[in-house]
């Protein structure tokens, strides 16, 4: 059985690869103690991958040759687009990590009246992709989720999906809002302190309908992270 699974883009896909990544490198070397002839799993994130062989392995350096495609696989049709407000890094991090291993298609960051009003860095965003590269490898996933730029509360409320879901404790229950052909769900989460009664009537106002997950009040990852989980199940499930 292959010990180990490595994300390469699909324009760095060829014949024969070259990686210089220290932190690969370490794992496939020093932890996983590969050697020359062994074999690896490389995705693209797309969709494919591949089965390949260590034609050399040393501190600095990975040579790759393949061997066969061994799996690509289509974009999935039943996708839960996943949007949460800016939080702080660790709930972040875990509402990525977690979502991805849920099956999550595409997420969504916003800025809302009550979430953290200073957008992110760009290392922090940087950060996020690794995490969700990450955990699409793990996880075994072959597409990796998409992390979409930072919007404001006013974009994404408009964002045009023909279902919109947004978690609130005065709403219905998740079998009442989803019936056969929902292939596609735009879910949506508050912040601390839930969202305004003015971003309630916004989003009622553009379509979203409202679905409770439980009696009790949920923290913000326990509701992106449980909401993605029940959805994709009742999608998967029809």
């Amino acid at each position: 059985m292959c010990k180990a699974r490595v994300y390469i883009e699909p324009a760095q896909i060829n014949d024969n690869i070259s990686l210089g990544d220290k932190d690969i490198i370490h794992k496939l070397k020093d932890v996983l103690r590969l050697k020359k002839g062994e074999r690896v799993l490389i995705f693209d994130g797309a969709g494919k991958e591949y089965s390949y062989t260590i034609a050399n392995l040393d501190k600095k350096k990975a040579l790759f040759n393949k061997c066969k495609v061994l799996m690509d696989e289509k974009p999935p049709n039943k996708k839960v687009i996943l949007g949460f407000p800016v939080a702080r890094e660790s709930k972040i991090n875990f509402i990525l990590q977690k979502g991805t291993e849920l099956g999550v298609y595409e997420f969504i960051p916003f800025l809302c009246q009550r979430s953290l009003s200073a957008k992110p860095s760009q290392k922090k965003i940087q950060r996020w992709s690794k995490i969700v590269i990450e955990a699409t490898r793990q996880s075994q996933r072959l597409w990796v989720p998409r992390v979409n730029s930072i919007l404001d509360f006013a974009e994404i409320a408009v964002l045009k999906y023909k279902t919109k879901l947004a978690a609130s404790i005065a709403g219905k229950s998740i079998p009442e809002k989803i019936s056969e052909g929902y292939n596609e769900i735009l879910f949506v989460v508050g912040p601390e302190g839930d969202f305004s009664p003015e971003e309630y009537s916004d989003l009622k106002k553009n379509g979203f309908n409202f679905i409770s997950l439980s009696s009790n009040i949920l923290r913000v990852e326990t509701a992106a992270i449980f909401g993605s989980g029940l959805l994709k199940y009742f999608l998967d499930g029809r």
